[in-house]
C-alpha cells in the first residue's frame, strides 16, 4: 500500500478477536486502485487481500459474515463485491442497484440482511444473505443446488395503508421501493441450462411427505430466487364455488425448505 494512503474503514472480526480487516483509498493522488488489507496479530501485521478486485473501485467500507469467516463484503467507489472465499476472488453484486459509492455496510443479524448506505444517501438492503454462506466450487459444479432458507411468516396484510394514504409514500412527496416478496424466497443455482425439453421445480411437501406445492422455476444457467406465497395447489371447486386455490383463500402453509 503507498505511503500516506487513506484508512478508510477498520472492522474488527466477529468471530477471531485478533483480527482485523481494512479498506484504504489514496483517490486524493490520482491513485484509483482497490486497497483491502488483513491482520491476524490486532495490527502487528498486515496481509494484501483485494485478490482481483478490478482496477478504479478504490475502496470505502468491509464487513465479515458473523458465521462464515470466509464470506467478506467490500464497498467500492461502483459497486457492492463480495468474497466467498476469504478475499482470493471477488463477483460483484448487483441486484439491481446502479453504480454507486458504497460508504458504509452492516449485517442485520436477526434477518441476514446486509445494509448498505451510499455517498448519496442512499439506502439499499440485500434480503437474506445467507445463501451465500453455502456457496463454493463444489456447490456451484453441482448440476442443480437448492439453497437454505429462513424462515417464512404467513401474515394476513389487509389492515396495511395503501400506498400514499395517512400521509405516507408518494402523497407526501417519499418515494419507496416495493416491499420484499411475500412467502417463502427460495435461492437456487443451476450449473448449466438444461434442454428445451427438460423443465426444472421444486417440490414442496409437508412433514408427512405429502406435496403441498410443485413450482416450476426459471432454469437458466444462474444463481437465481423464487418466492412461494404458502398457499397450496389450486382445488377444483364443487359447484356453487369454494375457498381456497392456489392464490386466493385464507389457508396457507408454513415452508422451511424443498427439494429440487
Amino acid at each position: 500500500v503507498p505511503k500516506w494512503t487513506y484508512v478508510t474503514d477498520l472492522f474488527a472480526s466477529p468471530r477471531e478477536a485478533d483480527t482485523v480487516f481494512a479498506t484504504l483509498n489514496n483517490w486524493q493522488r490520482g491513485d484509483y486502485q482497490p486497497y483491502v488489507v488483513k491482520s491476524t496479530d490486532r495490527g502487528r501485521t498486515w496481509t494484501n487481500i483485494t485478490g482481483d478486485l478490478p482496477d478504479k473501485h478504490d475502496t470505502w467500507s468491509i464487513v465479515q459474515d458473523h458465521v462464515n469467516s470466509d464470506l467478506l463484503f467490500v464497498g467500492t467507489e461502483f459497486a457492492l463485491f463480495a468474497s466467498v472465499d476469504g478475499g482470493r476472488h471477488w463477483v460483484a453484486l448487483r441486484g439491481g442497484m446502479p453504480p454507486i459509492q458504497i460508504r458504509d455496510i452492516a449485517v442485520q443479524r436477526r434477518e441476514i440482511d446486509l445494509v448498505l448506505a451510499t455517498f448519496g444517501r442512499g439506502f439499499y438492503i440485500l434480503d437474506d444473505y445467507s445463501a451465500l454462506r453455502e456457496i463454493s466450487v463444489q456447490t456451484l459444479n453441482d448440476d442443480a443446488r437448492l439453497f437454505g432458507l429462513r424462515d417464512a411468516y404467513l401474515f394476513n396484510p389487509v389492515t396495511l395503508s395503501p400506498a400514499g394514504s395517512a400521509g405516507q409514500g408518494p402523497l407526501s412527496g417519499l418515494w419507496s421501493a416495493a416491499k420484499p416478496p411475500f412467502g417463502a424466497v427460495f435461492t437456487y443455482h443451476v450449473k448449466q441450462t438444461p434442454p428445451d425439453d427438460v423443465k426444472l421445480a421444486i417440490s414442496i411437501a409437508d412433514d408427512t411427505g405429502r406435496q403441498i406445492r410443485r413450482l416450476e422455476i426459471d432454469k437458466a444457467a444462474g444463481l437465481r430466487r423464487v418466492a412461494w406465497n404458502l398457499r397450496g395447489e389450486a382445488q377444483a371447486t364443487s359447484q356453487g364455488g369454494g375457498r381456497g386455490g392456489a392464490d386466493g383463500g385464507q389457508g396457507g402453509f408454513v415452508g422451511r425448505g424443498g427439494q429440487p
